[in-house]
């Protein structure tokens, strides 16, 4: 084989290579979650160990309590947020309780108009 055949064969492979490569890497970004959000009104608010505890009542009348990064709600705001882990039974050493179950959320907004999608 020539000395041009020889790189030639060798940059085509590199670029078949590269083209698996990015491709794995597509898949991978096509398969990402997009979270969903939660809304509802706060009807408690606690803080402790850097978070945010809030009892949020949904349209159905139904509560359930989320955790955020420290943030300054009142009962009777009107918030929503991205849902990023569900824990059951967990057990807040800074406040000395435990949740049956305890949503970590995300991306709060909060005094926001009711009915906002």
């Amino acid at each position: 084989m020539t000395f041009k055949k020889i790189y030639l064969l060798v940059a085509l492979t590199c670029v078949t290579v590269q083209a698996q490569e990015m491709s794995q890497i597509a898949d991978t970004n096509a398969t990402t979650e997009v979270k969903p959000y939660y809304k509802g009104e706060v009807t408690t608010v606690e803080h402790g160990g850097g978070y945010t505890y809030l009892e949020i009542k949904e349209h159905t009348d139904e509560t359930f309590w989320v955790a955020v990064n420290t943030a300054e709600v009142n009962v009777g705001d009107y918030v929503r947020f991205q849902k990023e882990l569900v824990m059951k039974n967990f057990k807040s050493k800074a406040l000395g309780r435990t949740f049956d179950m305890l949503m970590f959320g995300s991306n709060l907004e909060h005094k926001i108009i009711k009915g906002r999608s």
